[in-house]
């Protein structure tokens, strides 16, 4: 799953995520072998309905979509509704679901946030990756998911990355600059922000073993300025195999003689 464009082809959205709701579009590139290995299957929240937080007034409840090989399902508190679909890349289609029988559902209408997801799901045209989960559009309007892991998933690694991070030294060396650099990172992928700027890299964590493909040419769709350490921290990524908890409660990527050393923010 060593998904390159899942940062960089997004770059524009990465952006405009970090600063209002809508990921807007990217300047795509070439499709790899690894990329497209990568299933949107998985248990995601919506975050975000058309550039709003979806309006659903029940507090402790979430709008939550599962996506299996040939369903998507929608659970909103007792509200429900589901979706055949069919994939061609980047390409989406989705029809009604059969559920062969009655189907029951509390008595109470949909919340305007419901409504809008739905409508949006109907008429999905495009799903992409983006940082923290799915982008999906359509005539029907969009809607942004944050994927979450299951208590598996997370079990099943050493780390989980996940989260807000320093870089305190790279190649057992300190950082010392007169800036800092912080990097964000979900359970798929790690970058910098603005995501604009193009610098990130996917990775896989399978217990203690971490693999990340080599840098690319970043698809940047802004001209920002940004940390030259960065390329030896891609490198040094790249070039690791392994990721551990130091005794002073640090994340140590490493490998093949390179290192990176992160501390949570």
């Amino acid at each position: 799953m060593a998904l390159f464009r899942y940062v960089m082809t997004v770059a524009a959205g990465a952006t405009l995520i970090a600063c209002s709701p809508s990921p807007g579009s990217g300047t795509a590139q070439e499709d790899t072998p690894d990329e497209a290995a990568r299933s949107i299957e998985g248990t995601y929240v919506v975050t975000f309905a058309n550039g709003e937080k979806p309006l659903i007034n029940i507090a402790g409840h979430e709008p939550t979509l599962t996506i299996t090989g040939d369903r998507i399902h929608l659970q909103s508190q007792c509200i429900y509704d589901d979706w055949s679909y069919r994939l061609d890349g980047e390409a989406i289609r989705t029809g009604e679901w059969d559920y062969k029988g009655d189907r029951a559902m509390c008595a109470r209408s949909f919340a305007i946030g419901e409504l809008a997801i739905i409508k949006a799901i109907d008429a999905a045209e495009t799903v992409r990756f983006v940082p923290h989960g799915l982008w999906l559009s359509g005539e029907g309007g969009t809607i942004q998911m944050r994927f979450v892991p299951s208590a598996e998933e997370i079990a099943s690694r050493a780390v989980d990355l996940t989260g807000e991070w320093r870089v305190a030294g790279i190649d057992g060396k300190p950082l010392e600059t007169s800036y800092g650099i912080a990097l964000s990172a979900d359970f798929y992928g790690i970058w910098w922000e603005p995501g604009c700027a193009g610098q990130g890299v996917s990775y896989t964590i399978t217990g203690n073993a971490f693999d990340a493909p080599p840098p690319q040419k970043p698809g940047m769709v802004c001209d920002i300025g940004y940390p030259p350490e960065l390329g030896q921290i891609w490198a040094a990524l790249s070039a690791a195999d392994t990721i551990e908890r130091t005794p002073e409660n640090g994340v140590l990527i490493s490998g093949d003689g390179r290192s990176v050393l992160l501390f949570s923010q």
